[in-house]
């Protein structure tokens, strides 16, 4: 990643650094799924699709997030990063990086 601030937000997860990014694309492609970026808390609130609308978030959060040139991740590869013990964080974790990137990659308070 370059040393410019980028809007990425950076993740580890198995002693692997991952970075997410809500660009346009994803801001489309999300907007296209819930009906804005608004909806995302209660897309991903307790509910029949949470799982599978973290997984996919997560996913495109991922692949939008990824260095030119890596290979796009699948959301069976993102399901496997992700489990009852962490889960909380990747929410969190999703949260913070919209929060991230709506500064242009500042930290907030």
């Amino acid at each position: 990643m370059s040393a410019i601030k980028d809007g990425r937000y950076e993740i580890e997860l198995n002693g692997k650094k991952y970075y997410m990014l809500f660009s346009l694309n994803a801001l489309d492609e999300i907007q296209d799924r819930f009906g804005g970026y608004d909806k995302l808390d209660t897309a991903m609130a307790e509910g029949k699709d949470m799982i599978k609308n973290i997984r996919w978030l997560f996913t495109l959060l991922l692949n939008e997030g990824r260095e030119e040139g890596e290979p796009e991740l699948t959301e069976q590869q993102v399901g496997r990063l992700i489990h009852v013990g962490n889960i909380a964080d990747i929410k969190g974790a999703i949260f913070n990086a919209f929060a991230f990137g709506a500064t242009g990659g500042e930290e907030t308070e």
